[in-house]
Formats: structure tokens, sequence, C-alpha cells
């Protein structure tokens, strides 16, 4: 059970950055390098197996049942059996893989394919969720969710803080996201008009 926190954390690491790419509308040469991550991402357990395999071969490493025992030191042994048997996580990071390349590739697609008649005339970035830009302690996130469903702020950041010291690190990497996907909210420009 106390795995299960960081197999979610490997199966959605790739829909998560593309969905940064997606909320940030990042520039093409972003989401080529985001796709290049993703399938990295995919297919490092099999080349971690790879590297295991080589090492085993390397340093003499017999394999006793399931576990790798090498003739000179015990924890080069325990090294190689984690990193051949890295290939399982693959399960996990391949799903994860396809979704963030298809969600990279549609936001790539949205990006190309845009319209030059669509012209934000106004300037400021259209969001569906914006970061706090007044009442931010670091990245504006428990005020504006604070905001946005009008709780009371230090209430939002206490429940954040204990959630994240017992959550296993899951809702800092959550908080991490939300720091990265969403942008701070436009600042207000006001023109200041004179009575001459």
């Amino acid at each position: 059970m106390i795995y299960f926190p960081w197999l979610i954390i490997l199966l959605f690491f790739c829909p998560a950055l593309s969905a940064i790419a997606i909320r940030r509308s990042l520039s093409i040469p972003w989401h080529l390098v985001l796709l290049i991550i993703n399938i990295g991402y995919g297919i490092f357990p099999l080349l971690l197996a790879w590297g295991g395999m080589g090492l085993a071969e390397r340093f003499s490493c017999q394999s006793e049942t399931i576990i790798f025992n090498c003739p000179n030191s015990t924890w080069l042994g325990q090294l190689v059996t984690g990193m051949i048997f890295a290939h399982w996580l693959m399960i996990f990071t391949i799903t994860s893989a396809v979704f963030g390349t298809i969600g990279i590739l549609i936001s790539l697609t949205l990006k190309v394919n845009s319209s030059p008649t669509k012209v934000n005339i106004s300037e400021i970035p259209t969001a569906i969720f914006y970061r706090s830009r007044r009442h931010k302690v670091i990245a504006g996130i428990c005020a504006a969710i604070a905001q946005k469903w009008n709780l009371p702020v230090q209430g939002v950041r206490i429940v954040t803080v204990i959630l994240t010291v017992v959550g296993s690190g899951l809702v800092l990497l959550l908080y991490l996201w939300f720091w990265l996907a969403f942008p701070l909210e436009p600042a207000i420009k006001s023109s200041l008009v004179s009575d001459n």
C-alpha cells in the first residue's frame, strides 16, 4: 500500500507534462522537448533493465532464482537485481507516455493550426484558473483555490501543509504541477486620466 502514491505518480507524470504544454501554450520547440521527455520516460525502465544485464555480465553475477549474486559484493547483486526487474515499471511508464504524447501532439496540432484571425485584442491570457497575484505566499495556488470556492485562505493553506506532510509527497507534486500548469492572474493595467 505504501507504493500506491508512487505508482500514481508514475502513471500521471506524462499527462501532467502535456497539461503544462496545453495550459501554458508553449512554443513549438518546447513541445518537441516535452515529446522527447515523454518517449524517454516510456522506455527508461527497459534501458535500465538492459543496463542491469550488462552489469551482470561484466561483473560475472549469477542468477539464483530471482536474485543476482555477484562474487565481489552483495550490494552490486542487489543493484543488478533492482535494475533488471525495473522493466515491470513499463506497465505504468508506457501507459503514461502514450497518454502524455497524445496530449502533447494535440497541443502541438492546435498550436500549428491556430488561425491568425483569432487574435486576443486585450493581450490578457485567457485561462479557467489563475494563480493569485495579490495574496500569494509561494505560488498563489492556495489563495486562488480559496478565492474560487469562497474558502478562508489560511484554512486552505493549513490543509495543504497537513496533506503535504501526511500524503507522502503526492500533494507536494500536485502543488508543483499547479504552479507550472496555471499562469498568474493578469496584472491590472490602470491608466491614469488627468483632468487638464
